[in-house]
């Protein structure tokens, strides 16, 4: 008699591919790796995935996701960088596979969650449409990407951390409270 599908395995093999990667990173993730956490064959893997990009691509989803899901709470455009910065420091890898394509995925039109909701609180804040806001969400990002970027340095201080992240959430609201004066005018 012929073996039944397994309807979750997909499920299965994504959310163990998901742990691998955020808790060790890329080089934790080999389809073979992938295979076995999951209780799978490497074959039955690459008949769901043709190779390892595949696989980082959905994985990459799942981030974005779970980094929007941590700020959609917020009231605010600081709100939202002060809980990204927070997402980014305690999920290191996410912060490596959503950060790494970010640039392609923006310049291809691609969903971005976690972006389009900051142009809207930034909308909901200073006035106007989100779209008229994506050149103060882009250097906002700019911002946080770099300040996480410091935040993940070896060998840094929890002091110098500490102002990093200060420095970093007082330069957004300047320049939030900049695009603000000048709508103003």
């Amino acid at each position: 008699m012929p073996r039944k599908a397994d309807a979750r395995l997909e499920g299965r093999i994504l959310d163990a591919a998901y742990r691998m990667w955020s808790e060790r990173g890329e080089n934790a993730l080999t389809m073979r790796a992938v295979a076995s956490a999951c209780g799978t064959t490497t074959p039955t893997l690459y008949e769901r995935f043709s190779n390892k990009d595949d696989l980082v691509s959905l994985l990459r989803r799942r981030a974005r996701q779970n980094l929007f899901a941590n700020i959609k709470a917020s009231r605010t455009p600081t709100q939202v960088c002060r809980r990204v910065l927070d997402f980014f420091a305690a999920h290191p890898n996410d912060f490596r596979l959503i950060t790494e394509a970010w640039a392609i995925a923006f310049a291809r039109k691609e969903h971005l969650p976690s972006f389009e909701f900051l142009k809207r609180r930034l909308a909901a804040q200073l006035g106007g449409k989100p779209d008229q806001h994506t050149s103060l969400a882009l250097a906002l990002v700019a911002l946080l990407h770099g300040t996480a970027t410091l935040l993940h340095s070896v060998d840094v201080h929890k002091k110098i951390s500490r102002d990093f992240r200060h420095a970093c959430v007082s330069a957004c609201e300047a320049l939030i409270q900049a695009a603000s004066t000048k709508a103003a005018c």
